[in-house]
């Protein structure tokens, strides 16, 4: 009796009872007519009128049209989802008029099956649509019943799919920046889904609706306005506590435990976080996933997924272990979507490029970008320097794009005769280690290094200066400053436009040497070489330098706060000044100038013990600005990780490393916090914590079209493993080239001890 209700309804036709003669169809089934639906939400078919044919789906077709609101004089443009076959319009391609035919054939064959399934099609989504109000949800306008149609508001670009498609056709790719407010966008939708219990069951593309997109090839900007909203709920659920069954959604995006079973067992809202990662892979691949691909449902029950090619992995890396993590095989191990959010919400999300680990635990605390050209397309490469204790210096490649691609072991040796200094890969340096480590040579200690012409200087423990060619690894000198003391090279600063290098030892002496010769002894000797000594003080702990009026400053960062600042040219010193960070000096009597870091206009430098930046103005010689960093919390971390009970004393808000790039000041912690600030005002941008230990060093490339940075550290913190479930030891670290295909060690401590290289992109932190 209720089929040939809602049958009666869209054949306007009217029900006959044998007793009471014609009836009411609102009075005998007001259900049908959608009576119980609010009246604002009543659309009368003469206030609406239909236009174009947008597009078409499983359930029928869309169309645009022009709606007249109650208590409105405008009308309004809007789209209306057809739940019942509607000729598609003069101008319709052929294949849509073939599938108006085919749905009228079909409709007109059994017209009570298909009215009825129409009837609870918009039942299912009015039950839903009714109840939700999301920025990223297509709201409800209202319902018409004849024809029967959702009129819902129209999106101005038409559906996701579309634009990705445009894309693709242009040769273009998502940016970073428009992947994140997309995707968060979408993952915000799910997450407010499934906070009111429903579960969506076909994510992707073609389900999204665009509002707001930037074109192809513009340029990607956090301030690109990206507007989306999720539509079709044609196949959501209300789950009850104990998940929900019943199967739906759409080939390659289904998840597969509702493929192996059909839906026959029950199911959670992590289907959703499946069918997100293959939403993620549609946005940066452009492809549908398994494209081209057959038995689809075969791939994913075996464990496939869809390919990316080169280009494709070099996207963020976190973005690229989302996406995995999301369509895992077992719904315990996939992200919740609140745990998307917060993980797609963070700063390093899109800026954290690549991360390596270092084959060794021994001490790093320099480093070095070397931009060259390659050989075989003129473009440009780099590689960092990365000298380290116990006689070690890795060299890891690096693509212009900011991933790691393969690295190499030079083991410096303290023997003046030996002429070159042999480069190995990483996957023999073990042996050349283990084989070094047997003999008895001294090891060397390196602690400051910088590029000198076409050569890397390298500072050690006990005074020495080793000096290697950058093209061709081989070993060029090696040179004793102070014989009788051997105080640690503590600072190399190159002054390239008078030939000159400052090399400023611990112990408060500082040479300046000639940047074109090389020694031709190997111990001090004032001559070619060495060309003058500056009595800096007693003892020297941080130095830069800077250029005013085409002559160079160098500031020697020393004891009790004081900084002394010497004017150079090519004869020598022709000047000193002395500075301090108090106007009462006893007051920081026992504090040492740690860090030091010179831009055009500023001097940024850093007290220990001590927790505050301070900008000096290299013109007037005064401080302009301070950060105090203890006042600065990490954000992106969980309640477990950011463990609100662990008290936050002073020692670790020290500041163990400074570096510029841009227009930003990057700053590293002992507590393992990178704060990057407004260079010119010191205003936090952000703060986060990638790494447990504090961040030995922070290096920038030189080079102003590539905004790249690394930081140097120990135990690295995966931003994923903050807010998931999940071992640290399974998911933060990948085991380095000795560990592969060997057992890896138990204890994740032993793992994450070694040294840490991650890349960042610097651009757009705001």
């Amino acid at each position: 009796m209720v089929e040939e209700c809602i049958l009666s309804v869209y054949n306007e036709t009217k029900i006959v009872c044998p007793v009471h003669l014609d009836m009411q169809i609102n009075w005998l089934a007001p259900d049908v007519v959608f009576a119980d639906i609010p009246e604002r939400y009543s659309i009368n078919s003469d206030d609406i009128i239909k236009g174009t044919l947008l597009g078409r789906g499983a359930f029928g077709f869309v169309f645009k049209a022009t709606c007249k609101l109650k208590a409105a004089r405008n009308f309004k443009a809007v789209a209306m989802k057809m739940l019942q076959p509607v000729p598609p319009g003069p101008r319709a391609k052929e294949s849509a008029l073939m599938a108006y035919k085919i749905a009228l054939g079909k409709w007109d064959r059994d017209p009570l099956q298909h009215s009825c399934k129409a009837y609870c099609t918009a039942r299912q989504e009015l039950a839903v649509l009714l109840t939700l109000k999301h920025q990223n949800i297509v709201p409800l306008v209202g319902i018409c019943i004849r024809p029967l149609a959702l009129v819902l508001e129209l999106a101005p670009m038409g559906g996701l799919d579309l634009i990705l498609r445009q894309y693709r056709r242009r040769g273009a790719h998502v940016g970073p920046h428009t992947f994140q407010i997309l995707v968060l966008q979408a993952a915000r939708a799910i997450e407010y889904l499934h906070r009111r219990r429903i579960i969506y069951r076909d994510l992707k593309s073609e389900n999204v609706l665009v509002w707001d997109f930037p074109d192809p090839h513009s340029e990607d900007t956090p301030r690109n306005t990206v507007h989306i909203k999720i539509a079709d709920y044609g196949i959501s659920r209300q789950t009850a506590p104990n998940g929900s069954k019943g199967f739906g959604g759409t080939e390659g995006f289904m998840a597969p435990e509702i493929i192996r079973y059909n839906g026959e067992e029950e199911y959670t809202e992590k289907v959703d976080c499946f069918s997100f990662g293959m939403f993620i892979y549609e946005i940066i691949s452009l492809r549908q996933p398994f494209e081209g691909y057959e038995s689809i449902k075969e791939c994913i029950l075996e464990g496939s997924r869809p390919p990316l090619t080169q280009r494709e992995t070099q996207f963020p890396t976190y973005c690229l272990d989302l996406m995995v993590l999301c369509w895992d095989e077992l719904p315990k191990k996939r992200p919740s979507a609140s745990q998307i959010v917060s993980i797609l919400s963070a700063p390093e999300c899109i800026h954290l490029l690549d991360t390596i680990s270092l084959p060794h635990n021994e001490k790093v605390v320099c480093g070095i970008f070397n931009v060259f050209a390659t050989n075989e397309d003129g473009t440009t490469g780099f590689e960092i320097w990365l000298p380290s204790y116990n006689s070690r210096i890795d060299i890891v490649d690096v693509l212009p794009s900011g991933n790691f691609l393969q690295g190499s072991t030079i083991i410096c040796v303290d023997r003046i005769q030996m002429d070159n200094s042999p480069r190995s890969d990483l996957s023999n340096s073990s042996k050349s280690s283990r084989s070094r480590s047997n003999s008895r040579q001294h090891k060397i200690n390196m602690i400051c290094c910088c590029i000198i012409e076409d050569c890397v200087w390298i500072g050690d423990t006990i005074g020495n200066i080793h000096s290697y060619s950058i093209k061709s690894y081989a070993h060029t000198f090696t040179y004793m400053l102070d014989p009788v003391i051997k105080s640690p090279v503590i600072s190399l600063v190159y002054l390239r436009n008078i030939e000159r290098v400052a090399i400023g030892l611990h112990n408060g002496r500082v040479f300046l040497v000639d940047s074109t010769k090389i020694p031709t002894n190997c111990a001090f000797a004032e001559g070619t070489f060495v060309l003058t000594e500056i009595c800096s003080g007693l003892i020297l702990h941080s130095a830069c330098s800077v250029i005013i009026d085409n002559e160079y400053e160098l500031w020697c960062g020393e004891m009790a706060g004081k900084i002394n600042v010497f004017p150079l040219n090519k004869s020598g010193v022709c000047g000193h000044q002395s500075l301090c960070h108090s106007d009462e000096p006893n007051i920081i009597e026992d504090v040492k100038v740690a860090r030091m870091f010179a831009t055009d206009d500023f001097v940024f430098s850093c007290l220990y013990p001590g927790f505050i930046v301070y900008q000096w103005n290299v013109y007037n010689k005064r401080i302009e600005n301070k950060l105090d960093c203890s006042k600065l919390l990490p954000c992106s971390e969980s309640l477990k990780s950011i463990a609100i009970d662990e008290h936050l004393s002073l020692v670790k808000c020290q500041i163990s490393a400074l570096a510029s790039h841009s227009n930003e000041l990057y700053i590293g912690t002992t507590w393992g916090c990178l704060i990057i600030t407004e260079l010119n005002t010191l205003r936090p941008i952000t703060v986060f914590r990638p790494y447990e230990n504090e961040i030995k060093s922070i290096i920038t490339v030189p080079h102003p079209n590539f905004p790249l940075i690394a930081t140097i550290g120990r135990r690295y913190r995966s931003l994923i493993a903050r807010f998931m479930d999940i071992d640290n030891s399974q998911e933060g670290i990948k085991p380095t080239i000795y560990e592969q295909g060997g057992e890896l060690r138990s204890s994740f401590r032993d793992i994450d001890n070694h040294i840490h290289v991650m890349l960042w992109r610097t651009n757009n932190w705001a």
